[in-house]
Protein backbone atom coordinates (compact mmCIF):
# COMPACT_ATOMS: atom_id res chain seq x y z
CA UNK A 1 0.00 0.00 0.00
CA UNK A 2 1.34 3.64 -0.88
CA UNK A 3 1.83 6.09 1.26
CA UNK A 4 -0.99 8.17 -0.07
CA UNK A 5 -3.47 5.45 0.41
CA UNK A 6 -2.51 5.29 3.83
CA UNK A 7 -3.14 8.41 4.62
CA UNK A 8 -6.56 8.46 2.56
CA UNK A 9 -7.23 5.44 4.74
CA UNK A 10 -5.89 7.25 8.22
CA UNK A 11 -7.77 10.54 7.24
CA UNK A 12 -11.27 8.96 6.06
CA UNK A 13 -11.77 7.73 9.24
CA UNK A 14 -12.45 11.29 10.54
CA UNK A 15 -13.67 14.88 9.11
CA UNK A 16 -11.32 18.03 9.28
CA UNK A 17 -11.56 20.92 7.29
CA UNK A 18 -10.22 20.72 3.69
CA UNK A 19 -7.67 22.80 3.79
CA UNK A 20 -6.47 21.85 7.76
CA UNK A 21 -6.43 18.31 6.82
CA UNK A 22 -4.51 18.93 3.49
CA UNK A 23 -1.38 20.45 5.73
CA UNK A 24 -1.60 17.84 8.58
CA UNK A 25 -1.66 15.05 5.47
CA UNK A 26 1.86 17.00 4.51
CA UNK A 27 2.50 16.98 8.12
CA UNK A 28 2.83 13.06 8.36
CA UNK A 29 3.18 12.23 5.62
CA UNK A 30 7.31 12.41 5.70
CA UNK A 31 7.13 10.54 9.29
CA UNK A 32 5.15 7.81 7.30
CA UNK A 33 7.75 7.43 4.84
CA UNK A 34 10.60 6.92 6.91
CA UNK A 35 8.93 4.69 8.68
CA UNK A 36 8.54 2.58 5.84
CA UNK A 37 11.96 2.86 5.15
CA UNK A 38 12.94 2.03 8.41
CA UNK A 39 10.52 -1.12 8.80
CA UNK A 40 11.15 -2.59 4.89
CA UNK A 41 7.51 -3.28 4.52
CA UNK A 42 4.44 -2.16 3.55
CA UNK A 43 1.95 -0.41 6.35
CA UNK A 44 -0.73 -2.02 7.08
CA UNK A 45 -1.90 0.19 10.14
CA UNK A 46 -0.62 3.71 10.02
CA UNK A 47 -2.18 4.55 13.80
CA UNK A 48 0.02 2.38 14.88
CA UNK A 49 3.08 3.71 14.07
CA UNK A 50 1.78 7.36 14.87
CA UNK A 51 0.90 6.30 18.23
CA UNK A 52 4.82 4.82 18.22
CA UNK A 53 5.92 8.23 17.04
CA UNK A 54 3.66 10.27 20.23
CA UNK A 55 5.58 10.93 23.24
CA UNK A 56 3.44 11.84 26.63
CA UNK A 57 4.55 15.58 25.93
CA UNK A 58 3.03 15.01 22.36
CA UNK A 59 -0.22 13.88 22.37
CA UNK A 60 -2.22 16.89 21.97
CA UNK A 61 -0.38 17.83 18.42
CA UNK A 62 -0.38 13.78 17.48
CA UNK A 63 -3.04 13.47 14.47
CA UNK A 64 -4.60 10.92 16.35
CA UNK A 65 -8.03 11.02 17.16
CA UNK A 66 -7.24 8.95 20.22
CA UNK A 67 -4.96 11.04 22.35
CA UNK A 68 -2.37 8.29 23.35
CA UNK A 69 1.17 7.95 23.96
CA UNK A 70 3.66 5.45 22.91
CA UNK A 71 4.22 4.14 26.46
CA UNK A 72 2.03 0.78 26.30
CA UNK A 73 3.78 -0.19 22.89
CA UNK A 74 7.25 1.09 24.43
CA UNK A 75 6.35 -1.91 27.29
CA UNK A 76 5.63 -4.35 24.41
CA UNK A 77 8.58 -3.61 22.22
CA UNK A 78 10.72 -4.31 25.39
CA UNK A 79 9.11 -7.62 25.48
CA UNK A 80 9.54 -8.19 21.63
CA UNK A 81 13.32 -7.24 22.07
CA UNK A 82 14.21 -9.12 24.68
CA UNK A 83 12.40 -12.55 23.15
CA UNK A 84 14.51 -12.10 19.48
CA UNK A 85 17.74 -11.07 21.61
CA UNK A 86 17.30 -14.27 23.99
CA UNK A 87 16.56 -16.30 21.47
CA UNK A 88 19.47 -15.17 19.41
CA UNK A 89 22.51 -15.64 22.64
CA UNK A 90 20.35 -19.24 22.88
CA UNK A 91 21.24 -20.02 19.80
CA UNK A 92 24.92 -18.64 19.56
CA UNK A 93 25.91 -19.79 23.13
CA UNK A 94 25.10 -23.19 23.51
CA UNK A 95 27.19 -23.91 26.47
CA UNK A 96 27.02 -21.14 28.29
CA UNK A 97 24.56 -21.02 31.69
CA UNK A 98 21.50 -18.67 32.17
CA UNK A 99 23.67 -16.07 34.39
CA UNK A 100 26.49 -15.78 31.57
CA UNK A 101 22.80 -15.54 28.78
CA UNK A 102 21.74 -13.01 31.08
CA UNK A 103 25.05 -10.95 31.16
CA UNK A 104 25.41 -11.38 27.22
CA UNK A 105 22.32 -10.49 26.58
CA UNK A 106 22.00 -7.08 28.62
CA UNK A 107 25.01 -5.52 26.08
CA UNK A 108 22.48 -5.80 23.40
CA UNK A 109 19.41 -4.47 25.57
CA UNK A 110 20.33 -1.16 27.22
CA UNK A 111 20.07 1.96 27.09
CA UNK A 112 23.19 3.15 25.75
CA UNK A 113 22.60 0.70 22.67
CA UNK A 114 18.95 1.89 21.95
CA UNK A 115 19.97 5.55 22.35
CA UNK A 116 22.44 4.50 19.59
CA UNK A 117 19.85 3.30 17.28
CA UNK A 118 17.64 6.63 17.98
CA UNK A 119 20.18 8.63 16.48
CA UNK A 120 21.18 6.61 13.72
CA UNK A 121 17.10 6.60 12.64
CA UNK A 122 16.36 10.20 13.54
CA UNK A 123 13.83 9.69 15.90
CA UNK A 124 14.17 12.79 17.52
CA UNK A 125 13.14 14.18 13.87
CA UNK A 126 10.07 11.82 13.32
CA UNK A 127 8.50 12.01 17.39
CA UNK A 128 5.60 13.78 18.28
CA UNK A 129 7.13 16.04 21.48
CA UNK A 130 6.40 19.68 23.12
CA UNK A 131 9.44 21.47 23.17
CA UNK A 132 10.55 20.62 27.24
CA UNK A 133 11.02 17.09 25.78
CA UNK A 134 12.93 18.36 22.55
CA UNK A 135 15.01 20.64 25.01
CA UNK A 136 15.74 17.35 26.91
CA UNK A 137 16.97 15.45 24.31
CA UNK A 138 19.07 18.04 22.81
CA UNK A 139 20.54 18.09 26.44
CA UNK A 140 21.34 14.68 26.66
CA UNK A 141 18.68 13.07 27.80
CA UNK A 142 18.59 9.31 26.79
CA UNK A 143 15.20 7.61 27.57
CA UNK A 144 12.82 9.42 25.23
CA UNK A 145 14.90 8.36 22.16
CA UNK A 146 15.68 4.99 23.37
CA UNK A 147 11.63 4.51 24.43
CA UNK A 148 10.92 5.30 21.28
CA UNK A 149 12.92 2.91 19.54
CA UNK A 150 11.27 0.55 21.69
CA UNK A 151 7.89 1.31 21.03
CA UNK A 152 8.84 1.08 17.11
CA UNK A 153 9.30 -2.56 17.91
CA UNK A 154 6.24 -2.79 19.57
CA UNK A 155 4.26 -1.16 16.08
CA UNK A 156 6.10 -3.19 13.87
CA UNK A 157 5.37 -6.42 16.17
CA UNK A 158 2.06 -5.62 15.77
CA UNK A 159 1.70 -4.30 12.51
CA UNK A 160 3.83 -6.87 9.87
CA UNK A 161 4.67 -9.66 13.15
CA UNK A 162 7.06 -11.11 14.90
CA UNK A 163 9.58 -12.51 11.90
CA UNK A 164 9.43 -8.05 10.78
CA UNK A 165 10.30 -7.35 14.12
CA UNK A 166 13.01 -9.57 14.21
CA UNK A 167 14.41 -8.51 11.12
CA UNK A 168 14.46 -5.07 12.41
CA UNK A 169 16.29 -5.71 15.64
CA UNK A 170 18.64 -8.19 14.26
CA UNK A 171 19.49 -5.32 11.37
CA UNK A 172 20.40 -2.23 13.59
CA UNK A 173 20.85 -3.90 17.05
CA UNK A 174 22.39 -7.53 17.15
CA UNK A 175 24.72 -7.45 13.84
CA UNK A 176 26.33 -3.50 14.27
CA UNK A 177 26.94 -5.22 18.00
CA UNK A 178 28.23 -8.28 17.64
CA UNK A 179 31.47 -7.39 18.59
CA UNK A 180 30.28 -6.70 22.29
CA UNK A 181 29.99 -10.55 22.16
CA UNK A 182 33.31 -11.67 20.54
CA UNK A 183 35.63 -10.94 23.01
CA UNK A 184 35.58 -12.89 26.25
CA UNK A 185 35.35 -9.92 29.01
CA UNK A 186 37.69 -10.72 32.20
CA UNK A 187 36.59 -7.61 34.13
CA UNK A 188 34.51 -9.34 36.58
CA UNK A 189 33.31 -6.32 38.13
CA UNK A 190 32.08 -5.14 35.12
CA UNK A 191 29.78 -8.38 34.55
CA UNK A 192 28.28 -9.01 38.06
CA UNK A 193 27.30 -5.09 37.31
CA UNK A 194 25.76 -6.17 34.18
CA UNK A 195 24.44 -8.93 35.77
CA UNK A 196 22.10 -7.06 38.43
CA UNK A 197 21.49 -4.00 36.52
CA UNK A 198 19.91 -7.18 34.05
CA UNK A 199 18.20 -8.38 37.00
CA UNK A 200 16.83 -5.25 38.57
CA UNK A 201 18.86 -6.01 41.81
CA UNK A 202 20.87 -3.08 43.47
CA UNK A 203 24.81 -1.95 42.84
CA UNK A 204 26.96 -4.41 44.06
CA UNK A 205 28.91 -2.33 47.10
CA UNK A 206 32.61 -2.92 47.75
CA UNK A 207 33.91 -3.19 51.34
CA UNK A 208 37.36 -3.21 53.22
CA UNK A 209 37.07 -6.11 55.37
CA UNK A 210 41.04 -6.16 56.33
CA UNK A 211 44.42 -4.60 55.71
CA UNK A 212 47.17 -6.79 56.28
CA UNK A 213 51.40 -6.34 55.62
CA UNK A 214 53.44 -3.04 55.75
CA UNK A 215 52.59 0.31 54.01
CA UNK A 216 54.36 -0.50 50.80
CA UNK A 217 53.50 -4.36 50.74
CA UNK A 218 50.02 -4.14 52.19
CA UNK A 219 47.41 -6.98 51.06
CA UNK A 220 43.84 -5.99 51.16
CA UNK A 221 40.53 -8.50 51.59
CA UNK A 222 37.62 -6.84 50.37
CA UNK A 223 34.06 -8.48 50.17
CA UNK A 224 30.98 -7.30 48.05
CA UNK A 225 27.18 -6.95 48.85
CA UNK A 226 24.19 -7.00 46.83
CA UNK A 227 21.34 -5.55 48.47
CA UNK A 228 22.95 -6.14 51.78
CA UNK A 229 23.97 -9.84 51.29
CA UNK A 230 27.74 -10.91 51.06
CA UNK A 231 28.33 -12.53 47.84
CA UNK A 232 32.11 -12.50 47.35
CA UNK A 233 35.40 -11.98 49.38
CA UNK A 234 38.72 -11.01 47.28
CA UNK A 235 42.02 -10.46 48.36
CA UNK A 236 45.03 -8.60 46.49
CA UNK A 237 48.09 -6.23 46.03
CA UNK A 238 45.62 -3.66 45.51
CA UNK A 239 42.07 -2.68 46.44
CA UNK A 240 40.78 -2.90 42.94
CA UNK A 241 42.27 -6.55 42.12
CA UNK A 242 40.71 -7.71 45.48
CA UNK A 243 37.60 -6.02 44.15
CA UNK A 244 38.35 -8.47 40.82
CA UNK A 245 38.48 -11.60 43.20
CA UNK A 246 35.56 -10.49 45.09
CA UNK A 247 33.17 -9.95 41.85
CA UNK A 248 34.62 -13.27 40.46
CA UNK A 249 33.62 -15.59 43.53
CA UNK A 250 30.01 -13.22 43.59
CA UNK A 251 29.61 -14.18 39.76
CA UNK A 252 30.39 -17.74 40.84
CA UNK A 253 28.49 -18.23 43.59
CA UNK A 254 25.20 -16.46 41.02
CA UNK A 255 25.90 -19.34 38.84
CA UNK A 256 25.70 -22.10 41.13
CA UNK A 257 22.48 -20.93 43.00
CA UNK A 258 20.76 -20.82 39.57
Amino acid sequence: MSVKLVLKKLFSKFFRPKKKRKKLEQFIEYRLNEIKKLVGTEINNPNIYLEALTHRSGVNISPLKKKVSNERLEFLGDSVLNLVVTKFIFSRFRTEDEGQMTILRSRFVNKEILLRVANKLKMSQLLFINENAATAIESGAKSILADSVEALIGAIYLDAGLDAASRFITKYIIKPNLNLIEVKDQNFKSQLLEYVQANKLSIPKYQIIKEEGPQHAKTFTVQVLIDGVPLGVGSGQTKKAAEQLAAKMAINKIKNSN
